[in-house]
């Protein structure tokens, strides 16, 4: 097993301000999120339900026009001082109305637009006609723009570096505690020459960096203002350091629990600068957005997803944007999916998740065939994390887009055919220029690269920049910096390929509980009961996403050959355990071990469903100690999903026989004795000291294959392979059974090092299953089962198949072929 490894910048005793001998610091991300993390979302907000459709006569059928209705019910709602307005199941039919930059618009304090599931409520807008416009809107009616001051400005009277919280004023006098306040620098050309963007920039553009937060205390005798979050970067008195108020932004705003489609346009023009031409097709759908949030604080997006309106004729969701964070803070934005935007084209267009605000946390969410799935603009954009989350395919790169959006964190990301890219960008009509600088790449999984490309981080930041941690089948990182590259130094790059052994595995949950004094909390699941597998503890290569298994919530994916869980369970009885799993898959390669450290419980294999959201449950068995363990889940073939694992005891210890001894066959005391299944395999253990009813097949002069009683597991015998040197072992039955559902199962256990082991079924009706032992050694005798065997044509073979080295040995005992 390869070993654990922590960054040299994130020590087991790591505080916010620890540097490394030449200047390296990570930034502590911590307080991202709705609330800054320190509250949970609510899921019961103050206030009256208001039901759109009983209340306000709202249409669900999709039939009828309900944009009037459902926004008297957001008004009806914000007038009472907040409420839930509540979509019922079904299908809304919404458009802007007039001149309406939004279809729905949220402008209101406490309102939270909740549906009955992302599944089951759909919020439909039909028209196409959207330029720059919002399906949702979620924006006060007045103006909180940062960089537009409400009062005379204070100057800050010093320099102020990056990850302080108390700042140097002129004057504390009209500020007080819990007031919200913008700093900001100016994008002088001190500062552009600073960063070699003389001629390049302008401050007009770019502003200069600008940091939203509130006052927790002030010294007015030192003229000293503590900040509830560190800034993320300098402020220097050069540039016209100041603090400021600006408008009241909205907060305790919530959209959960529902989807959103855009209908597709049906004209034509879609090259990449069509946006600007009007009468094209691109120039209608030109940033159109999912939803919009402008100026929130403390706000959420909790369990949206995208879906396809059935008017569509292609499968698209959306015309252009889905989510987008401008000047906001401290909200989340968790399980959610936004995918297939009709446009792509330049100028900003088929952004997925476009971040343009701070400390807001993206977890758990997904994007599809975007143009960039993630992407990060502006000096007021820092300290957002995007966490746990996954991109697909998009055109281009997720990116830090243009103008220095400094100190974010990308942690855990899955990429598929994506890449992440934080580097100068020489584009715009403003040119983009330094996009980020500080920011962490925290332990990326490369499941694919995207076309053409061989890394999965490209990283050459203004600066300092961090890249810790790569894993998968697509880990290679660029950031090698030319000679007098303004980038220099070269980013700080550590654990390529190694990143499923980082410890901690995120750097935002760590930071979080380090900042709450909180020790990581192990909760550990009750067996007998049901386990889902997004509950994991640990993981190594997988990712979560949206289920259509009954149930909804996530499964877990992106499952490959040596991916593994692990579950913190309390056993409450010692026994053996039916284990069953939901999965699915659309191959069948897949293949599941149950592991107690380097034993192997019980193997199961998984065969093609019919989809990856097409779920079916197969099962198994294992003998489980008592009391609180972590069990592994650990993927022994490739491809396929898991939603969850059950654990029902089948036999308690006190009825199981003695470890090597065969069963009495007598019920436990008082108990009615239970019928035994039929098994229709001849000499299944054995015990005639012989191969009888069985058939062998080698290639080479010797046989690998013998019935021996050289450590049986129950009875006297066991078949066993082995030769000193090289061989290919066969050992099988044909039985003639009723057509119907079958599991096939061997005890088995193996010195291992085979480049092949497996317990297999085929000539059934339909493709060979296999039950894969694998060249680990399996040191005790561990059940292997291919379970849901549907027999067709009257015939099955079972039987199980060594290709091995020299000296490789595997026993195999009591085989089943078990009618379910």
């Amino acid at each position: 097993m390869a070993q654990a490894w922590r960054s040299t910048l994130y020590p087991d005793n790591w505080k916010p301000g620890y540097t490394d001998t030449q200047g390296n610091f990570l930034q502590d991300f911590s307080y991202a999120g709705y609330w800054r993390g320190e509250k949970p979302i609510p899921s019961a907000p103050p206030g009256a339900v208001h039901n759109v459709v009983a209340q306000y006569g709202a249409d669900a059928s999709g039939q009828a026009d309900s944009t009037a209705a459902i926004q008297n019910a957001i008004n009806a709602a914000g007038a009472a001082g907040g409420g839930v307005v509540y979509l019922p199941a079904g299908t809304y039919r919404v458009r802007p109305q007039g001149a309406s930059s939004s279809a729905l618009w949220m402008k209101q304090n406490n309102v939270v637009l909740r549906g009955a599931g992302k599944t089951a409520t759909f919020i439909y807008n039909d028209t196409p006609n959207m330029r720059e416009k919002s399906v949702i809107r979620v924006a006060p009616d007045h103006s909180a723009d940062w960089h537009k001051p409400t009062n005379a400005p204070t100057s800050i009277r010093s320099d102020v570096n990056p990850m302080a919280t108390v700042i140097p004023v002129g004057s504390v006098g009209e500020y007080a505690v819990n007031d919200f306040i913008v700093l900001h620098a100016d994008a002088t050309d001190a500062f552009l020459a600073e960063h070699g963007m003389s001629g390049k920039w302008d401050a007009g553009t770019v502003k200069g960096p600008t940091f939203y937060r509130k006052i927790t205390a002030i010294d007015k005798a030192a003229n000293t203002l503590t900040l509830d979050i560190p800034i993320r970067y300098a402020l220097k008195t050069r540039d016209k350091a100041r603090i400021y108020k600006v408008g009241e932004m909205l907060s305790e705003i919530g959209i959960e629990q529902l989807s959103v489609g855009m209908k597709q346009h049906t004209g034509s023009s879609w090259g990449d600068l069509d946006y600007k031409k009007p009468g094209t097709a691109a120039y209608d759908v030109h940033a159109a957005k999912a939803i919009g949030f402008s100026n929130v604080k403390n706000g959420w997006i909790d369990q949206v997803d995208s879906f396809k309106p059935s008017s569509n004729a292609s499968d698209l969701h959306l015309l252009s944007h889905g989510i987008v964070l401008y000047q906001s803070r401290t909200v989340t934005v968790q399980n959610t999916h936004m995918q297939k935007p009709q446009y792509r084209g330049e100028g900003g267009n088929g952004y997925l998740y476009l971040m343009q605000g701070e400390d807001n946390l993206v977890q758990h969410a997904a994007a599809t065939l975007g143009r960039h799935s993630f992407t990060f603009q502006y000096m007021w954009t820092s300290g957002n994390v995007i966490y746990d989350s996954t991109s697909n395919k998009p055109r281009l790169a997720t990116d830090f887009h243009m103008y220095l959006s400094m100190a974010n964190l990308l942690d855990n990301m899955t990429m598929n055919g994506d890449y992440i890219e934080a580097v100068y960008r020489p584009y715009g009509t403003v040119e983009h220029g330094w996009t980020t600088s500080q920011s962490v790449i925290w332990n990326t999984n490369g499941v694919a690269y995207a076309q053409g490309q061989s890394a999965i981080v490209k990283s050459r930041q203004f600066g300092r920049g961090y890249v810790i941690g790569t894993r998968g089948a697509a880990a290679g990182v660029e950031y090698t910096v030319p000679s007098g590259d303004r980038s220099a130094p070269q980013d700080f790059v550590e654990g390529v390929g190694t990143g499923g052994d980082l410890n901690p595995r995120s750097l935002y949950a760590d930071q979080k509980l380090k900042r709450s004094g909180e020790a990581p909390a192990v909760l550990f699941a009750p067996i007998p009961g049901r386990i889902e597998a997004e509950q994991y503890s640990a993981m190594s290569g997988v990712q979560t996403e949206n289920t259509k298994d009954a149930g909804g919530g996530l499964n877990v994916g992106w499952i490959e050959a040596g991916d593994w869980m692990d579950y913190a369970v309390n056993v409450t009885a010692a026994g053996t355990y039916k284990i069953e799993l939901s999965v699915a898959s659309q191959v069948d390669t897949g293949s599941i071990q149950l592991k107690s450290g380097d034993t192997v419980l019980s193997a199961i294999a998984v065969p093609n469903t019919g989809g990856w959201q097409t779920w079916k449950t197969v099962s198994g068995e294992a003998s489980l100690s008592a009391g609180q363990k972590t069990l592994r889940v650990y993927a022994a073939g490739p491809g396929f999903n898991l939603n969850w694992l059950q654990f029902t005891i089948q036999t308690p210890a006190a009825q199981q026989p003695a470890t090597g001894q065969p069963s009495t066959g007598q019920p436990a005391a008082g108990q009615p004795a239970a019928q035994p299944p039929i098994n229709p395999i001849k000499n299944p253990g054995f015990e005639t000291g012989s191969l009888e009813g069985w058939t062998e097949w080698h290639n080479g002069a010797e046989s690998a294959c013998k019935a021996d009683s050289d450590k049986p597991r129950t009875g006297s015998h066991k078949l066993t392979h082995w030769l000193a040197g090289a061989y290919q072992q066969l050992t099988s039955q044909s039985l003639a059974v009723p057509n119907g559902t079958y599991a096939v199962s061997v005890w088995a256990r193996s010195g291992g090092g085979q480049k092949a082991l497996h317990l297999y079924a085929k000539n059934y009706g339909a493709a060979e299953v296999q039950a894969v032992i694998g060249s680990n050694p399996v040191v005790e005798y561990t059940k292997f089962t291919i379970d849901n065997v549907q027999v067709t044509n009257g015939r099955i073979e079972i039987g199980v198949w060594s290709d091995a080295k020299a000296g490789n040995w595997a026993a195999f005992d009591d085989f089943e072929l078990l009618r379910k």
